[in-house]
């Protein structure tokens, strides 16, 4: 049995009517199925009601517990980016979270995908959901170091793979697209970005390290989903703890890791880390 973080006591789970092309979570999120392969067995019958559970103990428990915390200390406006986005799966769930939070007045998003069939899905996705658009921006891109032009994997099956990188050098076909600073990112928002997301496969390492000027001024938290090896993922832990960043939780990937709710395995690392500037 899972112990669960006391932050989903603030939050209700919401009961919602399946549409049988869907699977949910607790917050009434809805995410089409044909979106992850093998999900359609997990999708209600059509006109089902029923609650979601609260999320089970893998990997993912992680982002939902910084994301419902980032949206518990939230007023007025509510600010978040999701880098590396799929379908937007973190950036709604935040959204769905901030209806239940009084405080917040208005919400802003950005979310950046590279994947086109991804980046439609994601618009599909917030559509769905009947998420605002004022003040969200859902971009067909990549993150970058420097603005501009760069490769990216064509994906072959978008409903079994979410790995590709502009890191990739082996693909055997590739698209350009254009490359947004993680400035250019947060000069869309009208202030501080409450959480920052980043899962972009190992890029991390080419485009935080020269970002952190404008996340030590425009960031409150930050997960970051670390690659490639132990050693990368300590130099990001590293960089937060240097910039004055307060660390909330550091598991290295591809191993078993003793959590407050239990062992999880790990495929991604995680660094989550406070900016003590605002939290």
């Amino acid at each position: 049995m899972v112990s669960h973080d006391p932050i989903f006591s603030e939050f209700q789970p919401v009961k919602v009517e399946a549409d049988g092309a869907s699977v949910y979570d607790f917050l009434g999120v809805a995410t089409q199925a044909r979106f992850k392969k093998g999900w359609e067995r997990f999708a209600p019958s059509a006109g089902t009601i029923y609650q979601p559970n609260l999320p089970v103990l893998n990997e993912h428990y992680l982002d939902w517990v910084v994301v419902l915390e980032s949206v518990a200390r939230a007023h007025d406006t509510y600010r978040v980016v999701e880098l590396g986005a799929g379908w937007g799966t973190w950036a709604s769930a935040a959204l769905a979270a901030c209806r239940q939070n009084s405080r917040i007045g208005s919400v802003e998003a950005v979310a950046v995908e590279a994947d086109l069939t991804h980046w439609n899905w994601m618009k599909d996705h917030f559509a769905q959901n009947d998420f605002p658009s004022d003040g969200v921006h859902l971009i067909h891109g990549a993150v970058g170091a420097r603005s501009g032009k760069v490769s990216f994997p064509v994906i072959d099956n978008p409903d079994e793979d979410y790995g590709a990188s502009t890191r990739n050098q082996s693909a055997a076909e590739y698209v350009s697209v254009r490359a947004y600073t993680i400035r250019e990112v947060l000069d869309l928002l009208s202030g501080p970005a409450d959480f920052m997301h980043v899962d972009i496969q190992g890029a991390e390492y080419d485009v935080l390290p020269t970002a952190m000027g404008q996340m030590n001024d425009k960031v409150k938290a930050a997960l970051v989903g670390t690659h490639i090896s132990s050693e990368h993922h300590h130099s990001m832990v590293k960089l937060f703890k240097d910039a004055g960043w307060r660390i909330r939780m550091n598991y290295e990937r591809g191993q078993y890791c003793e959590t407050p709710y239990g062992r999880i395995q790990l495929g991604d690392g995680v660094v989550v880390a406070e900016n003590a500037r605002f939290v």
